[in-house]
């Protein structure tokens, strides 16, 4: 976890050096963030059957050495087409590691023990983001942008390492017949989708194409949704969607408010590095207040739900992220560098409540015969919203530089102010929906005393 989030959070501040050496648009290179967001959704819904059927720690081990040789691959890259092979490699593996990780972890952990055992196994995800835009920012400047992607070298040796001595070994059990029509529906659905987006996104690409492709990806995904109701082993069970908790943050509340989350990663470093012209060093110092603020609050954060209770907590951070991404494109054109820092310090430490709230709320009440496919679910969820958040912000990008008169493609102060606004009332829709959730939500796993009484009563 703690490699694939440093290499996403370094591969942001290097796009526009990126963009020079393979002659492109800097908001071209957004297709590298999909096709690697593209190939973890197309392989996800067979990660519980392949660790079923060889072993998850053989599985763990094999996904930690094939990402790291891709990341020597992707150091090595001197085109955009070669990048784009090798993040495709990335992203399969990677597939294969983190959802593995979770269902480990939620499967040894108790209930009443989640919400601190998530908090911990969240911190290392959380340092990989708070180091690399900073690091990642020094490497560009006075190396070169491949240095970014061999910085996952040492951390995949020493993780393989760890997986040998702490990882038990534990006997391939005979899993059930794999539904290759569900998986090929499924991977069909995402990629149609990612890359009608990408389509959509890109400054030449075409509009007509995109808007297909997304016409086949909604078709095909509802004839997946349909076969997985159906199928007697369905390659993910949707069963965990019927539950309230873990529908509204999967699926509704939590989609929405990711949306926005995960395009501040695309749109801060256009905005700081073309827009205001900041260095890569002065941004990564910027995107690590968010991270940095994120981690900050994460020792508070059992607490917290524990004296608020989940409902109070997701609303009430949502509605402070929100309003902290939009006071970032206000403060932009005119503020101190000083004072945007504070404002993404202050949103990451909203976030961070509202993430750990989420990831714990999320498996409170599924059942232990639905942990591997809620976890596969909650991952390929994760990975669908956040290309469709990187595109989103895309096209937002490029339809306000047409209506501001720009060329397609070009990144303005305004253009990047606009859509920050716009994905801030984006994720503010998600405040009603978390306030419809009820006051015990999640009673048992956060101890909440109010909700518990009330739930009593």
């Amino acid at each position: 976890m703690f490699m694939a989030q440093l290499d996403s959070s370094v591969v942001v501040v290097a796009l526009p050096d990126m963009a020079r050496a393979f002659a492109v648009r800097p908001i071209d290179l957004s297709i590298g963030i999909t096709i690697y967001i593209l190939a973890q959704a197309v392989l996800l819904p067979s990660s519980g059957w392949m660790a079923d059927r060889f072993g998850a720690r053989r599985v763990f081990a094999f996904a930690l050495v094939a990402f790291t040789a891709s990341s020597i691959l992707c150091g090595l890259s001197r085109t955009l087409p070669e990048f784009i092979a090798a993040r495709v490699l990335q992203g399969a593996a990677a597939a294969l590691m983190t959802p593995v990780a979770r269902l480990l972890l939620l499967q040894s952990t108790e209930k009443e023990d989640l919400i601190g055992v998530i908090t911990i196994s969240t911190v290392p995800m959380l340092v990989a983001p708070t180091l690399g835009p900073p690091v990642g920012g020094f490497i560009t400047t006075y190396l070169s942008w491949p240095w970014i992607f061999f910085l996952n070298v040492p951390v995949g040796v020493a993780g393989v390492a760890l997986v040998l001595r702490f990882i038990p070994h534990a006997h391939a059990r005979m899993p059930r017949p794999f539904d290759w029509s569900g998986f090929v529906l499924l991977g069909s659905a995402a990629a149609a989708a990612l890359f009608g987006l990408d389509q959509l996104s890109s400054s030449a690409a075409s509009w007509q194409l995109g808007v297909l492709l997304l016409a086949v990806g909604l078709a095909l995904g509802l004839l997946a949704v349909r076969h997985l109701q159906r199928h007697p082993h369905p390659v993910l069970s949707l069963g965990a969607t019927h539950i309230t908790t873990y529908h509204a943050t999967t699926l509704g509340a939590g989609g929405l408010v990711r949306l926005p989350v995960r395009a501040l990663p695309f749109i801060l470093p256009l905005l700081f590095q073309v827009a205001l012209g900041y260095n890569a060093v002065y941004t990564g110092f910027l995107l690590l207040a968010m991270n940095g603020g994120d981690l900050l609050l994460k020792t508070v954060t059992t607490r917290t739900l524990r004296r608020f209770g989940f409902r109070a907590v997701l609303s009430g951070s949502t509605a402070l992220m929100m309003l902290a991404i939009a006071a970032c494109a206000a403060l932009s054109g005119w503020a101190s560098y000083w004072s945007v820092f504070a404002v993404l310090a202050a949103s990451g430490m909203a976030r961070s409540l509202l993430f750990s709230g989420m990831s714990t709320l999320a498996f409170a009440d599924v059942p232990h015969e639905e942990l591997g496919s809620a976890s596969v679910l909650w991952n390929l969820v994760l990975q669908v919203t956040s290309a469709l958040g990187v595109s989103l912000a895309a096209i937002l990008l490029n339809v306000i530089a047409l209506g501001l008169g720009e060329p397609r493609g070009h990144v303005s102060l305004h253009s990047c102010q606009i859509a920050l606004l716009v994905m801030a009332l984006i994720g503010a829709a998600a405040v009603p929906a978390f306030l419809r959730l009820p006051h015990d939500a999640g009673a048992a796993v956060s101890g909440h005393r109010g909700a518990a009484a009330r739930a009593a009563r």
